[in-house]
């Protein structure tokens, strides 16, 4: 069987990661032809080549983004549509069995199977409808719409993106599935500095993502001044990417709130659970997350995730290994407080993520479900 993916991205990020993940359970594992497309060249090149696929450098745009509103975002959305006689010719010469488009922010690979008469599975990734960071020139009920009309089947990673698309595609209620993204699941190494996690209650923290509004690192800044205040300073590690500048406005928001010594500002690291493994906790305060990468990630290091009660995180934390907070910076501080004060609840928590991390590295491979329902899309994918 071919295999064809399309990738919005060469980074290496979460969605990317997980499309490495599936490229290798296809070509190594079951011995499928994988064929990927990427819109320029990166790092992703050398993991996908590396997993088993042939990688194209195609050409294309995004029609949803941070800055895709009023004529930037026609123009791109133009730009998108314009590259999809690309994509078709490119279907037409490699002949897949079935394209799956790894987001719902590129169009070009959906439509051009289309025109070019291939199976396709569109994977949505993304809070469709809640998302502040995704603009376009056309409505998102309108995206969420041509998603389920040009795609003969379409994967949500998670049941509060399958949610978004239903509320606004119900047309879509069909030919969905949920399938949670693959995450590597394998034990954290030691921390390398002598603290021991839980021995004397909560102490370090970590967050890991985007330096953005909506990865809640203002609210954690926050959060360890409340706690600062009431005689309990706590250390935490900041780990992501974003511009110079954004990594700067933290630092100085730290300063303000007065924990400059306590907050370590980081870039991104490719193997995040040595920061796992030396943290008591791990935060998770977007007020939108389609699914939850470090969150499951921590879990299966055996550290809790002290999570907003909002997007998947939700999900994820049903079955235990952490704490669930409303969205306000000021209710995280009053449960970091009461954490740092009682060192068996910590402990609790802590055993409780050892439970998780066992059924995590027990769980079946959500990477061979979605290729099995590539394989056959009677399977179900949940």
């Amino acid at each position: 069987m071919h295999l064809l993916f399309v990738s919005h991205s060469a980074e290496l990020m979460g969605a990317e990661r997980s499309l490495v993940a599936l490229v290798r359970e296809a070509a190594r594992v079951r011995g499928h032809r994988v064929t990927v497309t990427l819109p320029a060249a990166g790092p992703l090149r050398g993991e996908l080549t590396e997993a088993g696929a042939t990688v194209t450098v195609l050409p294309t745009r995004l029609w949803m983004g941070r800055r895709h509103r009023g004529p930037v975002g026609v123009v791109r959305s133009v730009q998108a549509l314009a590259s999809v006689p690309r994509y078709r010719r490119f279907l037409r010469r490699e002949r897949p069995d079935v394209v799956v488009t790894n987001s719902a922010v590129v169009p070009a690979g959906a439509f051009a199977a289309r025109l070019a008469g291939v199976r396709h599975v569109w994977t949505v990734r993304e809070s469709l409808l809640t998302n502040p960071n995704l603009r376009s020139a056309l409505p998102r009920r309108t995206i969420a719409r041509i998603i389920a009309g040009r795609s003969d089947g379409v994967v949500a990673i998670s049941r509060y993106v399958a949610d978004q698309v239903l509320t606004a595609a119900p047309a879509a209620g069909p030919k969905l599935r949920i399938v949670a993204p693959p995450v590597e699941a394998r034990a954290a190494r030691p921390p390398s500095d002598g603290h021991e996690p839980d021995a004397a209650g909560l102490a370090r923290l970590v967050l890991l993502g985007r330096f953005t509004p909506e990865k809640g690192q203002a609210d954690a800044v926050e959060a360890l001044g409340h706690c600062r205040r009431a005689g309990r300073p706590l250390r935490l590690t900041l780990a992501g990417v974003g511009d110079p500048a954004a990594e700067r406005a933290v630092r100085e928001l730290a300063e303000r709130h007065g924990v400059g010594d306590l907050v370590d500002v980081r870039s991104w690291v490719d193997d995040p659970y040595p920061l796992y493994a030396a943290a008591d906790a791990t935060l998770m305060l977007s007020r939108n997350e389609a699914f939850g990468r470090v969150t499951v990630e921590s879990l299966a290091a055996g550290t809790p995730v002290i999570g907003y009660r909002a997007g998947a995180t939700t999900e994820l934390l049903a079955d235990g290994g952490g704490v669930l907070v409303a969205p306000d910076a000021g209710d995280l501080a009053r449960t970091l407080l009461g954490l740092a004060a009682d060192p068996d609840a910590v402990g609790r928590l802590r055993a409780a993520a050892a439970r998780r991390a066992d059924a995590l590295a027990t769980a079946p491979s959500s990477a061979s479900r979605f290729v099995s329902y590539l394989e056959d899309p009677r399977v179900d994918g949940e």
